[in-house]
């Protein structure tokens, strides 16, 4: 197929008008209309060459090629009547053709000059606002990168702070472990252990202001629930617990913090399931689109008034931080969590994964 370069093109001139060249054509119109019909009497042949005039005054003036039409027309019905004496019908239907014409073609061009101004305004708006989003854009990437760079120091100093701490930390609890085992005065010896409380709660706040700097770092991933529970049991000390891992090639897309959740959960279990002796976990299908991960445990539970409050930052004892964390690192894809099991019969903890988020692979681990 040919390719139209229109720039290039000849018919480019029919876009404007050319005054000079529209008199000429006029001209040779009536000399025509002069020569060859009253001269020489021929009626018909010659009218085809209004009809381009009339076009070209159409392309170039719009519907004011009606004038032109009504000088050729009333001259051409003119003419037959000084040469036949009267108003032939011929003649009148040719000259309300050349009207027609005229209109029909002038009416088209305004229409299509009309859309392309529209076209044109549009064009102007479009290139003013692509204009105003490279700007922004631009605004964008810069606000991005003083936040990057901004992000990335307080994270240097939040790291060397909290490296700086755990190290003085670190000191004062070798320092409260020497007083324990100086000490005699029984009194003495309580205020100390609360000291050790104390310490060891300040060293798990720092290692949840680790965790809660690194959620939402890195992209989510589809992540191995039974490799990943399998390696944790594996951390747990001989004969402590019992972990009973019923999911086998079950894969959750979540952020890469998702370990920490079955981590918090099992120590949770540890230190307030108060006679935890065998962990569970399972799936199940609550709905047609969802999937739950159950993790159990035969603990005390948690009391009816205290099911939504455990996760929230600062209840409970030990401040509880662990909870708060699982469903902030859940929240990150959409998953969420609840418990839902009965007070003395043990922790019955519930997540919830939407439809997309959980899929089943082909797994040669043996996860029970």
């Amino acid at each position: 197929m040919q390719k139209c370069n229109a720039g290039d093109s000849w018919w480019q001139s029919f876009n404007r008008p050319h005054p000079v060249v529209f008199i000429l054509l006029v001209l040779a119109g009536l000399d025509l209309e002069y020569v060859i019909h009253y001269h020489m009497g021929i009626t018909v042949v010659y009218t085809q060459f209004y009809y381009l005039i009339i076009v070209i005054a159409g392309l170039w003036y719009g519907r004011k090629a009606v004038w032109v039409a009504l000088l050729f027309g009333s001259l051409h019905v003119t003419v037959t009547y000084l040469l036949t004496g009267q108003l032939s019908p011929d003649a009148l239907m040719r000259g309300c053709m050349m009207l027609i014409v005229a209109l029909v073609v002038g009416s088209i061009v305004e229409q299509m000059r009309c859309y392309y101004e529209r076209i044109l305004e549009q064009n102007r708006k479009l290139s003013d606002a692509n204009g105003e989003m490279r700007t922004l854009n631009t605004q964008l990437a810069e606000s991005q990168e003083a936040f990057r760079t901004a992000n990335k120091k307080l994270n240097l100093l939040s790291s060397i702070t909290r490296h700086d701490i755990k190290n003085q930390l670190l000191a004062l609890m070798g320092f409260i472990e020497l007083s324990k085992m100086k000490c005699t005065d029984p009194e003495l010896v309580h205020f100390i252990e609360k000291e050790d409380i104390a310490a060891q709660t300040i060293r798990r706040q720092i290692e949840f202001t680790k965790d809660y700097e690194e959620l939402g770092v890195n992209a989510p991933a589809w992540q191995d629930i039974g490799e990943r529970l399998v390696a944790l049991r594996s951390n747990l000390p001989p004969g402590e617990i019992e972990v009973s891992v019923n999911v086998r090639g079950l894969e959750i897309f979540a952020d890469p913090l998702l370990e920490k959740v079955f981590e918090n959960l099992i120590d949770n279990s540890r230190r307030h399931g108060e006679r935890v002796r065998h962990i569970t976990v399972s799936s199940m299908d609550p709905g047609p689109d969802t999937l739950a991960i159950v993790y159990e445990d035969d603990g005390v539970g948690v009391q009816e008034s205290d099911k939504e409050r455990i996760f929230e930052k600062g209840f409970g004892k030990n401040t509880c931080l662990g909870l708060f964390l699982t469903r902030e690192i859940l929240a990150i894809t959409g998953l969420s969590i609840r418990e839902s099991g009965v007070y003395g019969k043990g922790v019955r903890f519930e997540i919830m994964v939407p439809k997309g988020k959980f899929r089943f692979i082909q797994s040669a681990t043996d996860n029970g």
